[in-house]
């Protein structure tokens, strides 16, 4: 099932980002881990989250499908999952 950001819904709680996504009726808090935000870019800034967002709705609908999503009930995205993406596409 595809997630898909809800607007306006980018927070950086910490160090870490947390985003809602929907896909159909369900919602989904989606965090993206302080290493994977470095993994985009230097220093992590809420503003790279729209320009990167295609890459971690893949990855945040994949988990789901999967069912992974941790304990807390939210799918977490960390520098491993960036850096399984980047070689998955570059095939």
């Amino acid at each position: 099932m595809q997630l898909i950001a809800l607007p306006d819904t980018f927070n950086l709680i910490g160090n870490d980002a947390i985003i809602v996504m929907k896909a159909n009726d369900t919602h989904q808090a989606v965090c993206v881990t302080k290493d994977a935000l470095a993994n985009v870019q230097a220093a992590p800034d809420a503003r790279w989250l729209p320009q990167d967002l295609s890459v971690l709705e893949h990855i945040a609908s994949r988990k789901f499908d999967h069912g992974e999503i941790a304990f807390d009930g939210r799918i977490w995205i960390t520098a491993k999952d960036i850096q399984n993406w980047h070689k998955m596409t570059r095939h």
